[in-house]
C-alpha cells in the first residue's frame, strides 16, 4: 500500500508544475495582447493623420485679356472666386491662423491668395470663400509661348498653399496642409474648363 501511495505522490507533482508553466505563458500571451490593444487605441487618438486641402470650385468673375494679334503686349487679368476645402481625418480639431498662397502661370507668380484662419473639427471638413485677382503681362517682346496661350484662349495656372496648424490631441502635434491645384482658364469663354488638384 505505501508504494502505491509513493508513486501517485511522484505522478501529481510533474502535474503541478506544468499546470503553473501553462497558466504564466497564457497570462504573458493576454498581457502582451493588452498591452498591444492599448499602443493601438493611443495610436488610433493620439498620432495625427495627415490633412487634405482641395478646391471644390473656381468661378471667373471678371476677365480681361488682350491676344497678340491686336497688340504687342498681350496680356489677361481675371478674377477668380476659388472654393477651398479643408478635410481633418484626426480625433482632435486642426487649427491654423490666417495664411497666403500663391498661383502660377508658367514659373512666375501671378496672382496671391489669402486663407482666413480656421479650426477644423474633429473627423471632419471645413469649406472657405477665397477671392483673389490673377494678371500677367509682358510689355517687352512677348514670349513665343505667352503669345500662343493667348492666341489658342487657354492660360494653365498652377495653385500652391501651406497652412501650418496644431491638431490639438492629447498631445499636440504639429501640423501643415498642402494645397496644390491645376486649372485651365479659358479666356474665350471665361471659365475654368479643368481644376485637378492631389
Amino acid at each position: 500500500m505505501s508504494g502505491y501511495a509513493k508513486s501517485k505522490y511522484v505522478d501529481e507533482a510533474p502535474a503541478k508544475e506544468s499546470d503553473s508553466t501553462g497558466n504564466i505563458i497564457i497570462y504573458t500571451l493576454l498581457g502582451l495582447c493588452i498591452l498591444l490593444s492599448l499602443f493601438i487605441v493611443i495610436g488610433f487618438f493620439v498620432i495625427a493623420k495627415p490633412l487634405e486641402a482641395s478646391l471644390k470650385s473656381v468661378a471667373v468673375t471678371s476677365l480681361r485679356y488682350n491676344d497678340a494679334s491686336s497688340s504687342s503686349s498681350p496680356y489677361f487679368n481675371a478674377t477668380l472666386a476659388m472654393e477651398v476645402r479643408i478635410e481633418n481625418p484626426n480625433f482632435g480639431f486642426f487649427e491654423f491662423p490666417a495664411s497666403k498662397g500663391n498661383i502660377w502661370y508658367n514659373g512666375r507668380v501671378v496672382g496671391e491668395m489669402k486663407i482666413n484662419g480656421q479650426r477644423v473639427g474633429a473627423y471632419s471638413a471645413t469649406r472657405t470663400e477665397v477671392v483673389t485677382q490673377v494678371s500677367y503681362r509682358e510689355d517687352h517682346a512677348p514670349s513665343v509661348w505667352f503669345k500662343n496661350d493667348i492666341k489658342r484662349g487657354l492660360i494653365v495656372l498652377k495653385v500652391g498653399a501651406k497652412l501650418r496648424g496644431e491638431v490639438n490631441l492629447e498631445v499636440l502635434n504639429k501640423r501643415s496642409v498642402n494645397l496644390k491645384c491645376l486649372m485651365h482658364l479659358n479666356l474665350i469663354d471665361g471659365v475654368i474648363q479643368r481644376l485637378w488638384c492631389k
